[in-house]
């Protein structure tokens, strides 16, 4: 017979997605519910095996545990290609699968198990249903809840029709986790399940059990492990553990079959350490940590571009607001742009100084009467311009119009060059601009003629300084 591909539809509805697991009796599928837009879990059973009625039996239990929380609902079953399917809600991730992820649980996720795990038996319990297949991969739990859910109920059993059979029957659960009285061939009853529990206790405190050293190949590994199970005791079981461990064994391999189990005291012995029911797991507490990680690292993020936009509209909105006027009597906030762009010249012989105070604070503009406390300095922009000036004797003394235009053109050229200075340093008379022209022209020259030295020998400044001595002899 052909098995299910992803694709297929079961029911006219529900559409196969991909497998999750399989197993000796068949195959989970992960699949969607194309009207209710919901996954699902598709259970189909080997058509080799299925003389077990196992499918079947499983579909019984589960509609009789129906209300009882933390157990699968039936939502569809049937036959599809001559084979038993059930469909049921999707409960989540087994727990092999996040101690795996986790390396390890801590005490408390162990204790909660523990405590939740109870509860459930004794809900199925109340129903007469003993599970008789309790292990890790049994028990799921959903990432974002704290909740566990039992299923697989292929091999569960209804007490109610408990029938007198042989004295010794077959085998019936998983060798790692089984109880005693499974290894000895005997009818299993609700102690049973309690002591699978204790098993998967001890498995995830101690990353292992005294049996699983026992070689999977050994043909009398069925009865050396119930050996191992019967001749331990619980304090050999329960070395280096937790007292509470201790009397959750003894309690229960002390039950007998006819003797109804005290659940609440059982629970009682994972919350004296003040672990409260239904707390997040292990995984659950993971899982919000690194959402709570990127919600914070977004948080931020998001913050600083806020923080940033605010403070550019509040720049551009300072300077908006700052009047033409009063802006040659102010000093720039940013300082640091201004070092970069224009030159700073020290002029101790001139008597009219435009000061600034630089801070790496971004301290309030300061006025000129506060120059005393601050350096002074003078700044003066400047464009490059070949009109002989102070250094000329000739220009000095015969300035034909044409010259005196030149000379005009490069010094409007001259504060052109950084509109910005007419702000912040006002000339007060012709002969003082002049003044500050004729410096800045003579800086320039020593600045582009030791350039020319060190890097361009051939640079056209000195061509003209040889032009204009010969001119001048």
């Amino acid at each position: 017979m052909q098995d299910f591909q992803p694709g297929d539809v079961i029911a006219q509805e529900y559409q196969i997605v991909t497998m999750l697991a399989q197993g000796s009796f068949g195959k989970v599928y992960l699949g969607k519910s194309q009207k209710k837009n919901m996954n699902v879990a598709i259970k189909v059973e080997k058509a080799e095996v299925s003389y077990f009625n196992s499918l079947i039996r499983e579909v019984e239990i589960l509609k009789t545990l129906e209300g009882v929380p933390c157990v699968p609902k039936v939502i569809w079953s049937g036959s599809e290609k001559g084979m038993r399917i059930m469909i049921q809600n999707l409960l989540g991730k087994d727990l092999i699968h996040y101690q795996k992820k986790m390396k390890k649980f801590s005490y408390e996720c162990v204790c909660n198990i523990a405590y939740q795990m109870i509860g459930i038996l004794e809900q199925i319990h109340k129903k007469n249903i003993i599970h008789r297949d309790l292990k890790p991969e049994n028990i799921l739990g959903a990432s974002q809840s704290d909740k566990l859910h039992l299923i697989d109920f292929g091999i569960a059993k209804n007490l109610e029709s408990n029938k007198k059979g042989k004295e010794k029957i077959s085998f019936i659960g998983t060798t790692r986790y089984a109880s005693i009285a499974a290894h000895l061939g005997k009818e299993q009853n609700k102690k049973d399940d309690l002591e699978s529990l204790g098993y998967i206790i001890l498995y995830f405190l101690n990353g292992s059990l005294p049996w699983m050293s026992v070689d999977k190949d050994d043909n009398e590994r069925l009865e050396k492990i119930g050996l191992l199970k019967k001749d331990m005791s619980p304090e050999e079981l329960c070395e280096n553990l937790p007292n509470s461990i201790f009397k959750y064994m003894k309690y229960v391999k002390g039950l007998s079959a006819k003797v109804k189990p005290s659940y609440s005291q059982l629970k009682e012995l994972f919350t004296i350490t003040n672990v409260q029911p239904n707390m997040p797991f292990d995984w659950n507490q993971r899982a919000k940590a690194n959402r709570k990680m990127n919600s914070n690292k977004s948080i931020k993020t998001s913050k600083s571009a806020k923080v940033f936009s605010k403070s550019k509209s509040q720049f551009r909105k300072t300077q908006n607001n700052i009047p033409q006027e009063s802006s040659s009597k102010l000093i720039l906030q940013s300082q640091t742009p201004i070092k970069k762009l224009y030159k700073t010249i020290v002029f101790p012989e001139s008597q009219d100084k435009t000061v600034y105070h630089s801070s790496d604070d971004n301290q309030q503009q300061s006025s000129l009467s506060d120059e005393k406390k601050s350096k002074e300095s003078v700044k003066v922009g400047y464009s490059i311009s070949y009109e002989p000036s102070k250094f000329s004797r000739y220009s000095q003394h015969n300035k034909s119009p044409i010259q005196q235009q030149q000379k005009e053109r490069a010094r409007v050229s001259t504060l052109d060059a950084n509109p910005q200075d007419l702000l912040i340093m006002p000339p007060k008379s012709e002969k003082q601009l002049q003044e500050f022209e004729e410096q800045d022209l003579e800086l320039k020259y020593n600045l582009l003629y030791y350039k020319s030295i060190l890097y361009n020998y051939k640079n056209p400044i000195q061509d003209f300084k040889a032009i204009h001595y010969n001119f001048l002899d």
